[in-house]
């Protein structure tokens, strides 16, 4: 026992007591505040252990946010009592998980996520059934604010540049990414506890547009080892998506481009005016 708590303590490095200490704090936060916390935690984790730039261009992160609002004002007016939806977006790329009372009604969301124009592809994931549930999924919160933590101290993934949505214990990954930074956070989410199931629904890009992306990303904010427990979660890929191409910004919705990356966004586009709510 003596030896093997001496070879551990040779091993130890001051990233490696830093990682400990963030993911302690972490967890620590996760489990009382779940994942409100979170963005304070990945905000303040110094730049030795944590990649703090976000790959998406600032405009684009705009858009992002200005999509979330009026997919969810609108879902959450138009088919209250039809359906449960949580829409996640990031990089114009919309996913949408939950319950629809029917198929038509599955179809009506994606239609209508589809029709914004600064939609630039849907990911329906909607599941059909009798009778949507509304009740307070906080195991699902749990599993997204578990899954981050890792994430942000795990080596080698852009944890800034993934967002992590859960949905009836299945994690989905969305980012701007490389196949190996991909592969690798896709194996700490499935490794987590509690995960059922991981699904990808990543951006691709090469090496050279990932160092690209990051030095643009670190002008525009200059301020700015895994845990697993239990048995790996089976990974899927959304069906359609390519692991070396990713859709391009002007691409229509729900195709697929082999065309290079220049940028995840290549420019800011104007927000549409507010919709009038049914």
């Amino acid at each position: 026992m003596t030896n093997v708590t001496t070879a551990m303590t040779q091993k130890t490095t001051p990233a490696r007591v830093a990682r400990t200490a963030i993911t302690v704090a972490a967890l620590l936060v996760s489990a009382t505040q779940l994942a409100g916390c979170f963005p304070v935690l990945a905000g303040a984790v110094g730049t030795g252990v944590v990649m703090a730039t976000d790959r998406r261009p600032t405009g684009t992160q705009a858009i992002d946010r200005g999509l979330q609002l009026e997919i969810d004002n609108t879902l959450d007016a138009k088919y209250s009592g039809q359906a449960r939806v949580d829409a996640a977006v990031f990089n114009r790329k919309v996913l949408l998980v939950g319950e629809a009372n029917n198929a038509n009604t599955k179809q009506q969301v994606e239609q209508y996520v589809k029709s914004l124009p600064n939609a630039r592809e849907v990911i329906n994931e909607l599941e059909v059934v009798s009778t949507p549930g509304f009740m307070t999924r906080s195991n699902d919160a749990y599993l997204t604010s578990k899954v981050k933590t890792f994430l942000v101290t795990a080596e080698g993934v852009p944890a800034n540049s993934i967002k992590v949505t859960t949905d009836k214990s299945v994690v989905y990954l969305m980012g701007v990414v490389t196949a190996a930074e991909g592969d690798r956070a896709t194996d700490v989410a499935r490794n987590a506890s509690g995960v059922q199931k991981v699904v990808k629904a990543f951006d691709y890009v090469s090496e050279a547009e990932r160092a690209r992306l990051d030095a643009a990303a670190s002008s525009q904010n200059p301020d700015a080892g895994s845990q697993s427990v239990g048995s790996p979660a089976p990974v899927q890929t959304v069906p359609g998506t390519a692991p070396n191409a990713p859709v391009t910004s002007d691409a229509p919705a729900g195709t697929v481009s082999t065309a290079p990356v220049t940028a995840p966004v290549s420019s800011p586009t104007a927000l549409p005016p507010g919709r009038n709510l049914p």
